[in-house]
């Protein structure tokens, strides 16, 4: 009898209200290390010098995010499907810029 290679189950995701949120607005730095991808993320942020002044704006880094190459792929999948969504449908129906099924 020949054995079929089973996909492994996915676990559930356990949602919890104490995971944290970071608001980024720049990528500032991607890399691969040790085979996993490395994504430095900073955000604005501003200092006031002295009162009446303009404050100044510099970026600072507020995460460092490490994926392996797995995650990577499905990130960039969500990022795509992402973009996509708000694409008009084109004459057949489909969105603008997505790959058909042969």
């Amino acid at each position: 009898m020949a054995r079929t290679s089973k996909k492994p189950q996915v676990p559930p995701l356990v949602e919890s209200d104490e995971t944290p949120e970071i608001f980024v607005t720049d990528v500032v730095g991607a890399g691969v290390i040790g085979g996993c991808i490395s994504i430095n993320l900073a955000t604005h942020r501003w200092s006031v010098t002295e009162p009446g002044k303009a404050p100044d704006i510099h970026r600072a880094l507020v995460a460092r995010l490490v994926l392996s190459k797995e995650a990577a792929m499905q990130l960039a999948q969500s990022l795509a499907n992402l973009s996509q969504a708000g694409s008009p449908p084109d004459k057949t129906g489909k969105a603008k810029g997505k790959a058909s099924a042969k």
